[in-house]
């Protein structure tokens, strides 16, 4: 039985894994006291990753945790990307401005 390569699994997985990555950066610097000024880039990142995840989970979306409608509804995978987006915009918000 041969497998089957479906590379937007592939895609997925990968893209997971940086949104992970990126969450846990962002805890991190989010103990630091004051966030650094270039961890903005990060949180940035967590941000716009999270959107691409929420484009590309569709082989990982899991069961239908909410629903909106009978086509329409949140999976466990997009609620997996809400950590990433809010540590981000933490991030995002507490970067210090670089000194003028």
């Amino acid at each position: 039985m041969p497998v089957e390569f479906r590379p937007s699994l592939l895609v997925a997985l990968l893209v997971g894994l940086a949104l992970a990555g990126l969450a846990l950066q962002c805890a991190v610097l989010l103990v630091q006291h004051p966030v650094p000024h270039g961890a903005w880039r990060v949180g940035l990142s967590a941000v716009v990753v999270t959107g691409v995840w929420w484009l590309l989970n569709g082989p990982l979306e899991g069961p239908t945790v909410v629903s909106f409608s009978y086509e329409h509804g949140l999976t466990l995978a997009d609620i997996a990307g809400l950590p990433a987006l809010l540590l981000g915009g933490a991030v995002l918000a507490l970067a210090v401005p670089a000194a003028a």
